[in-house]
């Protein structure tokens, strides 16, 4: 049964890559069909997946890499099943991450369950200018004395309390903040920094593009993954702040590209 035409184009990309997951191969005839695509408008999307690094094209098709199988993440668990994950892990880098931020910054907070961490430990901070699209953040950081908070507003995803969609660009768009405490879902020294679904990568773009300094913050699991949407590449971030189970020849390769790591 083919799909219709006017879905997504990046969720055809998802079903494509999931697909992939499952058969290991996949041809152009097939997916034509079933998006009810030419196949030139399919060869454009493995073309696509392919520069991403998520797959390798072949004659009629495409083949998921051997290298790709076990790095590549399509999907997280909802916010609170990560909020009961490496819980004293994520408090050391919440720690960690909070120690750059002085007192009168102006924040971008991104969402997540390790931000929440980061937000607690900003309590004994004052005078912050605090811009978020992430409602689970809120009643922590409405602790946080003399602060000045502005909420992004959009469509609220439930199972990641993240505000998204054009009303969330267009409000986070209009600050310029100097720093910027971003979540990520893959960080990855071939691909950059990647997010799991178009929405989210797309406030996460945004928030970079209205920071001076970015901060990118996720625990040891995160790191030599990559997910379907690119956010950035590994050169945008000022800093990657990560645990003590990160590996150590990852994290110099890290240093040797730009960047500040610190470990919590």
């Amino acid at each position: 049964m083919s799909r219709r035409k006017d879905i997504f184009r990046e969720e055809r990309l998802q079903l494509i890559v999931e697909r992939l997951l499952e058969a290991k191969k996949i041809y152009v005839t097939d997916l034509a069909r079933e998006f009810n695509l030419s196949s030139s408008s399919i060869r454009m999307d493995l073309a696509e997946l392919e520069v991403r690094g998520l797959l390798q094209r072949t004659y009629g098709g495409a083949i998921l890499t051997e290298k790709m199988g076990g790095n590549l993440v399509m999907n997280k668990l909802i916010l609170h099943a990560r909020e009961k994950t490496l819980r004293e892990e994520k408090d050391a880098i919440g720690q960690a991450a909070a120690a750059l931020i002085e007192d009168g910054d102006t924040l971008m907070i991104d969402g997540g369950s390790t931000l929440w961490h980061v937000a607690h430990h900003l309590q004994g901070r004052r005078n912050l200018t605090i811009v978020t699209n992430a409602t689970n953040l809120l009643p922590v950081l409405l602790e946080i004395p003399d602060s000045e908070i502005y909420v992004s507003g959009g469509l609220l995803r439930r199972h990641d309390e993240i505000l998204v969609g054009d009303i969330a660009l267009d409000i986070l768009g209009r600050f310029n903040t100097a720093k910027c405490l971003l979540g990520m879902d893959g960080v990855s020294l071939e691909f950059g920094l990647t997010a799991t679904d178009f929405p989210i990568a797309a406030a996460k773009r945004k928030m970079i593009a209205s920071c001076k300094q970015i901060l990118v913050i996720c625990d040891h699991t995160k790191l030599g993954h990559v997910c379907l949407l690119p956010v950035a590449p590994l050169e945008k971030m000022d800093y990657l702040i990560t645990d003590s189970g990160a590996a150590p020849a990852f994290l110099a390769e890290i240093r040797r590209r730009g960047p500040q790591v610190i470990t919590g």
